[in-house]
């Protein structure tokens, strides 16, 4: 492996200078991109170090709307209060993400970047309507998360881009959201399937004003699973239809066969999951208190 040149800029538009150069790829957390590099599945003549700028890192409040800087750790994720209390399934995925090494160095913005259709933290992002805050040459500009992901390994990022912060909207009133991944252990391994979701009620608690459904490791990006929302939206939220909704999110979703699992099993374990997390999603809103 060739040792490419290294840039330390201390400001984003140093930072995005330097990227607009053919062949220098931006270093976060580089938990995905040594491996990668170990490989030669990317060869950079040039790392733009991106740790050094303040602006990309922390996690802020602004209207009851949680920011955090696309630097920020996993582990950061897990030591601020501002995340149990504004997108608590954010930080019950971090807490089972890799191991707690790898939570230290891991970024959000790098797990978000790599783009893997197993992207841990996409998940909940979806479900939580979360945006995603860009900079590059041409100026800034933002997007919902689900228009961020483009195929494996591909994002909405043009050349000299960065992803510089992850935007969650306030949660709103008797709401709860759930994940579930299947794998061979806990943490340190990659789901077989990933599934997160959220639910709106109304007033009377029974019916669903809005939801979410999230799947992971089944498509070729994070996908929302939007047929199987429509099953719910504005209709009480019985077994039945939480059912229905379940075979829904399977028969949308497009999985492969590879060495961990087959797409029959997968498809079959995305329907047992989203009912399981469906559930547990309108336990918790209907336990949760208007604030």
């Amino acid at each position: 492996m060739r040792r490419p040149d290294m840039l330390q800029p201390s400001t984003l538009d140093d930072a995005l200078t330097a990227l607009t150069k053919r062949g220098t790829v931006p270093l976060a957390g580089a938990t995905d991109l040594i491996p990668a590099m170990r490989t030669g599945e990317i060869a950079p003549r040039v790392l733009v170090n991106l740790k050094k700028i303040p602006a990309l890192s922390g996690l802020t409040r602004r209207r009851g709307a949680l920011r955090i800087g696309a630097l920020t750790p996993v582990a950061g994720l897990l030591r601020d209060g501002l995340v149990a209390e504004g997108a608590p399934l954010l930080a019950e995925v971090a807490r089972d993400f890799a191991s707690p090494q790898i939570r230290s160095l891991a970024t959000i913005g790098g797990n978000l970047c790599n783009a893997a259709p197993s992207a841990d933290l996409a998940l909940p992002l979806l479900v939580l309507d979360a945006r995603v805050e860009i900079a590059g040459p041409e100026g800034a500009r933002e997007m919902p998360i689900d228009e961020f992901f483009r195929g494996v390994n591909r994002t909405a990022l043009r050349r000299g881009e960065i992803l510089t912060a992850i935007a969650i909207p306030k949660r709103p009133v008797r709401s709860g959201a759930a994940h579930a991944k299947l794998g061979v252990r806990r943490a340190m391994d990659l789901a077989f399937v990933g599934v997160a979701a959220s639910l709106r009620l109304a007033a009377d608690k029974k019916k669903c004003r809005g939801a979410r459904i999230a799947l992971g490791a089944v498509a070729p990006i994070p996908m929302r699973a939007r047929k199987a929302e429509a099953v719910l939206e504005g209709k009480a939220l019985t077994n039945d239809l939480i059912d229905e909704a379940a075979a829904a999110a399977a028969a949308e979703s497009r999985p492969v066969t590879d060495l961990r699992a087959s797409k029959e099993y997968r498809r079959e374990m995305i329907a047992v999951l989203v009912r399981r997390v469906l559930r547990e999603a309108l336990r918790r809103a209907r336990k949760e208190q208007s604030r």
